[in-house]
C-alpha cells in the first residue's frame, strides 16, 4: 500500500487537474550528505519548511534548490524530488547531495527497438494509472497475496484482472518489449504488465533487469512488482538477487533509494547473514540517512533493515520502529 499510495500521489501532482493546487512544505529531507556540512546547506536553501508553493512553480523551485546547493557545495545536487504528501497533506522535498554516501548507479543502455505493444495493453495501463488515484481516495486497500496487486476498488480491480489476463497469454511479448523498446512509454507498460504474469524465474530476471532501466518510471514499476512478488511468497523472494539492490541504496536518485529500501525491507526479513553483512559494508551511511527521514512511510524500511543488521529481535524491533526509537536503532547498527 505504501508503494500504491506513493504512485497515486505522484500521478496526482502531475495531473492537469491539480495544476492550480498549492502545497505547504512539510519536510525538507536530504541524503548523500556524508562528510558535507548539512546545516549550512539547509540554511542556504531558497525554500524552507512552512513555505507555500503552487504546482506551476515546482520547476523554478527545483532550479533554485539546485542553485543553492551548487553555491554551497561547489557541486550539483544529484536529484531534487517533490513528493506528495505527508500525514498532514503537506509537500515533502527530498534533496540528493554529492557527499561520500552518494555513488553513481549505472543504468542499462537505452534500447533501440521499434516494435510496439498492442494498443489494448497500452490502454489498460493508462486506465490503471488513471484509476489508481481514485482507488487511494475511495477504497485504498489492495490484496497482494497472489503476487500481483488487486485493488479493493472495483473499477481498478477489473482493469488489473484484464492486465493479468493479457499478461498470462503474452508474457514473451511483454518481456521482449520491456528489454528492447526504444520508447519509455512502451517499457513502462511492459514493466507494469509483467508483474501480472505467471510467477517464474524468467519473470523475476526480466524485472530485475528493468530495475536498472534508464527511465525512472520503468525502474519504479519493476521494483514495485518485485516487492509485491517478494511479499507473496518466501520461495519467490529467494529468487530475487538482493545484492543487486543493496548498492542502489547509495544512488543519487530518490526514487531508486526509496524503492530499493522498500524491496530490501522485504528481502531482509529472513536475516540472511551474507545480505546483512553486505548492507552494512556497502550502505550503512545511506541507511542511516534514510532512517532519519521524518516521514515514517519513507523511513520505516531503513529502520527495520538497520535493526536487523544490529541483531534486534523482530518483535522488539517493530515496536521500536513504531515508537520512533531511531537513534537507538542507528546506534545499535553502528556497533
Amino acid at each position: 500500500m505504501k508503494a500504491l499510495a506513493a504512485l497515486a500521489l505522484t500521478l496526482f501532482v502531475v495531473s492537469a487537474l491539480a495544476q492550480d493546487k498549492t502545497f505547504a512544505i512539510g519536510e525538507i529531507e536530504f541524503y548523500g550528505y556524508s562528510h558535507l556540512q548539512l546545516d549550512r546547506i539547509r540554511t542556504a536553501l531558497a525554500l524552507h519548511e512552512g513555505d507555500v508553493i503552487a504546482i506551476p512553480d515546482f520547476p523554478a523551485a527545483k532550479e533554485k534548490i539546485r542553485e543553492s546547493v551548487k553555491r554551497e557545495v561547489g557541486r550539483d545536487a544529484t536529484d531534487v524530488s517533490f513528493v506528495c504528501c505527508d500525514n498532514h497533506a503537506n509537500l515533502m522535498i527530498y534533496i540528493g547531495l554529492p557527499g561520500d554516501s552518494s555513488r553513481r548507479f549505472r543504468y542499462n543502455a537505452l534500447p533501440k527497438g521499434s516494435v510496439r505493444l498492442p494498443r489494448s495493453i497500452l490502454d489498460l495501463y493508462d486506465r490503471a494509472m488513471d484509476l489508481t488515484m481514485e482507488a487511494v481516495q475511495k477504497q485504498p486497500a489492495e490484496d497482494n497475496s497472489k503476487g500481483y496487486g488487486l485493488s479493493a476498488y472495483p473499477p481498478l480491480r477489473e482493469t488489473q484482472l484484464a492486465i493479468r489476463k493479457f499478461a498470462i497469454h503474452n508474457e514473451l511479448l511483454i518481456r521482449s518489449r520491456l528489454r528492447s523498446s526504444a520508447e519509455p512509454g512502451q517499457r513502462r507498460a511492459a514493466a507494469h504488465a509483467l508483474g501480472y504474469a505467471r510467477q517464474s524465474k524468467a519473470q523475476i530476471a526480466a524485472l530485475v533487469h528493468a530495475s536498472r532501466d534508464a527511465d525512472g518510471t520503468v525502474r519504479n514499476d519493476a521494483m514495485r512488482a518485485l516487492g509485491v512478488l517478494a511479499l507473496s511468497s518466501e520461495k519467490i523472494s529467494a529468487w530475487i538477487p538482493a545484492e543487486h539492490f543493496a548498492r542502489m541504496l547509495n544512488s543519487g536518485v530518490w526514487e531508486d533509494r526509496n524503492k530499493a529500501g522498500l524491496l530490501l525491507g522485504v528481502l531482509s526479513r529472513g536475516r540472511d547473514p551474507r545480505l546483512l553483512r553486505l548492507l552494512r559494508s556497502e550502505a550503512l551511511d545511506s541507511l542511516m540517512e534514510m532512517a532519519r527521514w521524518r516521514d515514517p512511510n519513507h523511513a520505516s524500511d531503513a529502520r527495520m533493515i538497520l535493526g536487523r543488521i544490529a541483531g534486534i529481535e523482530e518483535g522488539h524491533l517493530a515496536k521500536m520502529v513504531a515508537s520512533g526509537s531511531v537513534d537507538e536503532i542507528i546506534n545499535a547498527a553502528r556497533r
